[in-house]
């Protein structure tokens, strides 16, 4: 890419140069030519009373005159281009019909001027190589005949060729000093490419582990902090996607390992007691609802990773959808002692009925099941342009500093715990899921040994209904 800009620019460079060179040349050329035809002009105003009068001493000398102080040849033809007198001494008598002079005679021009090649026989005989000069051909017309005036134009030539030169000599150094600057900013502007070019390499066969240095404030700079948050990005999915593989593989295997070994010790007792039966069936039973409930949040994790999770909005009646919940939930908190309160404003969202009542029910179950006594409480209002629900326990609470990975999948903080209750670490990752795609926030607030408050906030879509008296339960 480097080597087409630089010989793009040589290019550029020699265009340039050829174009400076020929206005130069045209214009001193130009300049030459009309200040010498005007000069032949004159010279015709001069000899042509002279010719006219038959006045050869005259005629020759006023040519001679102006051949001393031009340095030119001149040469006076009647109007069948026959040469009457030559400054030289050459042409006299000779019949010359020249393009100039048959554009006086025949198209009837006034004056008329064209370029020749000519060779200097002088200098030919002293060196034996042949050496050419320019000289150019200026006519006139007069009153019976025509002047032409022969004189060299070399000098403008010489000089043409010594300013062509000499541009070109300039250019030449400022195309090398471009080029070189030009190789050195180019390598500095794609030394971080490269670099980002190989890290993209590496990280293709070595894993996502690859960063490159930022350096500057510039497009570059941006680029390369992109790449590395992509890479973070990769590391981090790499991590979290083998960390699901390994905990769902644990996780299912742990239920199948307490079925096979239940399994195995009925198989093998030849006369088992029909109780002890009964409550390997039971726990039999019980691990096949984990591994159910295992597979089902498992397939629903796996539907929204890999499509969107598609809505079924409806209005939605959160104080009734609450105390439903709350209604089917409520044996277990009697059974276990927990109170189970509630405090309920009306408020009517635009949302999908079955994954709110998904969050509500996760949230109040995990509260129940991580509550030995105590209560659970349950807290609806609007807030503004939000929905808030609120669970608040009296349980064990989470450590402050594993708050921020509840909500990653299988992460439990009491695993032992967990697995007691029933728990699959999935629960509050569905829950983080699909708060999150209806726009809303969840956040955590625990202090260890006193409880854990769970808030969650959905956006209002319509003006709530008028605040009832609260109620307790």
């Amino acid at each position: 890419m480097v080597a087409i800009y630089l010989l793009v620019m040589v290019f550029a460079f020699i265009a340039v140069s050829s174009i400076v060179s020929a206005i130069v040349g045209g214009f001193l050329v130009t300049q030459r030519v009309q200040d010498q035809s005007s000069e032949t002009l004159e010279l015709s105003i001069v000899l042509a009373p002279l010719y006219q009068s038959n006045d050869a001493v005259g005629l020759y000398h006023a040519a001679a005159d102006y051949v001393q102080s031009s340095g030119a040849r001149v040469l006076v033809m009647d109007e069948d281009a026959v040469v009457q007198m030559d400054t030289a001494s050459q042409y006299n008598g000779y019949r010359l019909p020249y393009r100039e002079v048959r554009d006086i005679l025949v198209n009837n021009e006034e004056s008329s001027y064209g370029f020749h090649k000519i060779e200097k026989e002088a200098y030919q005989e002293a060196t034996g190589a042949p050496v050419t000069e320019w000289v150019v051909y200026y006519t006139a017309r007069f009153d019976g005949g025509v002047v032409l005036c022969a004189e060299s134009i070399q000098d403008v030539e010489d000089g043409i060729n010594n300013v062509t030169r000499q541009i070109g000599l300039v250019f030449g150094v400022f195309a090398v000093a471009v080029a070189l600057i030009s190789l050195m900013i180019s390598r500095w502007l794609t030394q971080p490419i490269l670099t980002l070019t190989n890290a993209i390499r590496h990280m293709g066969a070595h894993g996502y582990s690859e960063r490159v240095p930022v350096k500057g404030q510039g497009e570059i700079a941006r680029l390369s902090e992109a790449f590395n948050t992509m890479s973070e990005q990769l590391e981090n999915h790499d991590r979290v996607r083998n960390d699901f593989v390994s905990n769902a593989s644990h996780e299912l295997k742990t239920p199948l390992s307490t079925i096979k070994i239940l399994a195995e010790t009925m198989l093998y007792q030849e006369n088992p007691d029909p109780d002890m039966s009964r409550e390997f069936f039971e726990d039999i039973n019980h691990e096949v609802d984990r591994l159910n409930r295992i597979t089902n949040d498992l397939l629903q994790l796996v539907r929204e990773d890999n499509a969107p999770l598609v809505l079924k909005t409806s209005k939605v009646d959160m104080e009734a959808l609450i105390q439903r919940v709350i209604k089917r939930l409520l044996p277990i908190a009697k059974k276990k002692g927990i109170r189970l309160e509630k405090k309920l404003s009306p408020v009517i969202i635009d949302a999908d009925e079955m994954r709110i009542d998904q969050i509500i029910t996760n949230l109040i179950d995990n509260a129940l099941k991580y509550t030995d006594k105590g209560s659970v409480s349950v807290l609806l209002k609007p807030d503004g342009a939000y929905a808030v629900i609120a669970v608040h326990d009296t349980g064990i609470g989470i450590p402050k500093e594993t708050i921020p990975r509840i909500f990653e999948r299988f992460y439990r903080v009491d695993k032992a715990r967990s697995r007691d209750t029933g728990g699959t670490g999935l629960g509050l990752a569905i829950v983080e899921r699909i708060v999150s795609q209806h726009g809303g926030l969840i956040q955590v607030d625990s202090v260890l040994g006193r409880g854990t408050t769970f808030t969650v906030r959905l956006p209002l879509t319509q003006k709530q209904p008028p605040a009832q008296p609260e109620e307790k339960q």
